[in-house]
């Protein structure tokens, strides 16, 4: 490979404090415990306040008999990958960043609708006239009701805008004459949006069907869940087609409602098994297709960069937001999700076989994918980045979990096959492979302590017919039996690799694809990690604020 600037060891040197990274003896104990770390300085100072005025202690870091204390170790801040963000890891925690909470809940509130059948219903049962100008005061009307406006004047109680302000519907049609003649406020714009090649491709497969894309407010998705979405996109559907077209109550508002709540609704997840039951249109439900869908980066980044971003949104997404919020209880781990989306390091590492299947084989999607190629990119991908640990002591400092570890290998395994093959089921194999026998088992590296838990990845899991276990790699996801515990980044990464190297603009789903290039959403899912870095620096501008109903607020 050609000598160029490798910016995790750029990184890695500006972190630790040091021009040699190879340096395999260090000193401990003398790092400062709590103290070297300013933001739980802040968080201590304002626990003491707190403690004061409510009377019961809160957050004791300074107490040494509490817990294990802080100063074995260098607490090491954080660079979030693509960006010159530093933070400390206490930034990355899902409950103290709210581009994190944003990302979830703007992919939480989303639903989309067909409209083709409530426009059947009102041309041949009710004997409307569907027009473009008809269509354009409709989206007025939605765009009244879908935030909390009324359509029924007297004694109805409606909702303060400023606290729905982030919600709204717009139209998604590939029909080019239709789109030209709507309002330009309530359209989803394919063709400025997307490249010229994948806006033709996209507008092909959508054709003439008109989508309805609907925002409901941050804030409900936080009182109630997911299961709301589609409940209440519909209810005000329903209301404002009722508006609209003057039509009365009766049989037509039920037909309404079966089309707004179930005949053409794309709802992003799926209810999950019952042992993890949650309402559709929460994360465990989603496949991991969709993370590919949802992630705009390929709109503006080269193919490597978007693959990394829609890694990070995954594992994000999965890891730190269902598995350790919902699942583990609230709070959410950082270490394992923060180490694929911070310091460069798999962007290196998966640059570097990028560049190795360029030379080997040609380019992307050249091979055709058997066992013998899946286990040469697989020992190649595994041999570089144990190299790598083992030049680079620091780097195996700040990756201290063999969880950790075994996570960053397997996505870099993951994604080389998807690229050198652009098959995602050799992609996931690879994964499985590198996780379950190459590292455990032939090289005796074992994970963390759950290593040899039964439901943890393997290569029959791959084979599994537990619920969803049979279904191609893009449609499965978390919601599964044999689950893989806390690492999802390599599904997710092996998966868009693949659909990358053969070309195409979508994964799952054109219509998601294009619903999420929506300019009006809060977080911007084009810079994923640019995002979660403003939410770093306490930068990022998030919906759902209620500062309004406080006592004193201006409502």
């Amino acid at each position: 490979m050609n000598e160029k600037r490798n910016l995790m060891v750029e990184r890695l040197k500006e972190i630790f404090d040091t021009d040699d990274i190879t340096d395999k003896h260090t000193s401990f104990y003398h790092f400062g415990g709590w103290k070297q770390s300013k933001r739980k300085q802040e968080f201590i100072k304002r626990a003491k306040q707190i403690a004061e005025s409510r009377g019961i202690p809160i957050y004791l870091r300074d107490r040494e008999d509490i817990g294990v204390p802080l100063g074995q170790r260098f607490y090491e801040p954080l660079y979030i990958s693509s960006t010159d963000t530093l933070c400390e890891r206490d930034d990355l925690q899902l409950i103290n960043n709210s581009a994190i909470q944003q990302m979830g809940d703007d992919i939480k509130r989303s639903v989309i609708m067909g409209l083709d059948l409530a426009h059947r219903i009102l041309r041949e049962r009710l004997g409307k006239e569907v027009t473009p100008e008809t269509i354009n005061h409709y989206m007025e009307v939605v765009n009244h009701t879908v935030p909390g406006g009324v359509v029924a004047q007297e004694h109805m109680a409606e909702v303060n805008p400023e606290l729905t302000k982030d919600s709204y519907a717009k139209i998604l049609t590939g029909d080019g004459e239709l789109k030209d003649s709507l309002d330009q406020r309530f359209v989803i714009d394919v063709d400025r949006l997307f490249p010229e090649e994948s806006a033709g491709r996209i507008n092909d497969e959508i054709g003439s069907k008109i989508f309805q894309v609907t925002r409901v407010p941050t804030l409900a998705v936080r009182i109630a869940d997911g299961g709301i979405v589609h409940r209440w996109a519909s209810q005000q559907t329903v209301l404002a087609f009722i508006a609209a077209y003057s039509v009365g109550g009766g049989a037509p508002l039920a037909d309404f409602a079966f089309a707004g709540k179930h005949a053409q609704v794309i709802t992003l997840g799926n209810t999950t098994w019952p042992r993890r039951a949650r309402a559709p249109n929460e994360f465990g439900g989603i496949p991991y297709g969709y993370i590919g869908d949802i992630c705009q980066a390929d709109r503006v980044s080269d193919s490597l960069t978007y693959i990394m971003e829609s890694i990070a949104l995954g594992g994000i997404l999965y890891d730190l937001i269902w598995w350790g919020g919902y699942m583990g209880g609230g709070v959410g781990p950082v270490n394992g999700t923060a180490s694929i989306y911070t310091n460069e390091v798999l962007d290196e590492f998966c640059r570097y076989m990028d560049e190795w299947i360029q030379h080997k084989y040609g380019g992307y999607a050249t091979v055709k994918p058997d066992a013998n190629i899946i286990k040469e990119i697989s020992q190649e991908s595994v041999c570089h980045v144990l190299d790598e640990y083992d030049n680079y002591p620091v780097l195996l400092e700040e990756h201290w979990g063999g969880g950790i570890r075994l996570n960053v290998i397997s996505t870099v395994a993951s994604v080389a096959t998807g690229l050198a093959t652009g098959n995602s089921l050799a992609s996931l194999l690879a994964g499985h492979y590198v996780y379950s026998h190459l590292v455990k088992e032939a090289m005796g590296r074992n994970a963390w302590g759950g290593g040899d838990a039964v439901d943890l990845v393997s290569v029959p899991d791959l084979v599994s017919t537990f619920p969803d276990g049979a279904l191609v790699p893009e449609l499965r996801g978390p919601n599964i039996f044999s689950s893989m515990v806390a690492h999802s980044a390599f599904p997710i990464g092996g998966i868009t690799a693949s659909h990358v190297a053969r070309g195409h603009p979508w994964i799952l789903s054109p219509i998601v694809k294009a619903a999420f290039s929506d300019p009006n959403l809060i977080f911007d899912f084009r810079y994923v990690r640019k995002e979660i870095a403003k939410g770093a620096k306490r930068e990022f501008h998030f919906a759902g604020d209620r500062d309004i109903l406080k006592p004193g607020g201006s409502g």
